[in-house]
């Protein structure tokens, strides 16, 4: 399982690490999917930097184990990830996307949320 965890954490990492800074950066594609999403410049790159952060803690305890703090801050930036793509997905839904456009953090959601259990089982 620790394997597992281990891939999925790398994953995550570059994941949300690249995401995140597409929405630090605020690119013209991610102007566009900010207003169709109602949320402002400020308010979009401050998820990024959330994002990435999230993503660095989740590499920082990548091979720590049961209850260090390493193995602690890698299990909360991982319930971060499920609380901010859970959020990004009702966030998709009350702005009418399709479950094509939604899938994306979805994934990444429903991947971080294996990351963690696999942590918390070891």
């Amino acid at each position: 399982m620790a394997a597992v965890a281990s891939v999925v954490s790398i994953v995550l990492f570059l994941a949300f690490l690249t995401t995140g800074l597409q929405k630090v950066l605020f690119n013209p594609v991610m102007s566009r999917v900010a207003g169709h999403l109602g949320l402002t410049k400020r308010l979009y790159q401050r998820l990024g930097i959330a994002e990435m952060a999230a993503a660095i803690a989740v590499m920082v305890g990548l091979k720590a184990s049961g209850s260090s703090v390493l193995a602690i801050v890698n299990e909360v930036a991982a319930g971060a990830l499920v609380a901010l793509t859970a959020s990004a997905v009702v966030t998709h839904r009350r702005a009418g996307d399709s479950i094509t456009a939604l899938a994306p953090a979805a994934v990444l959601g429903l991947l971080a949320a294996i990351e963690l259990i696999f942590r918390v089982v070891q």
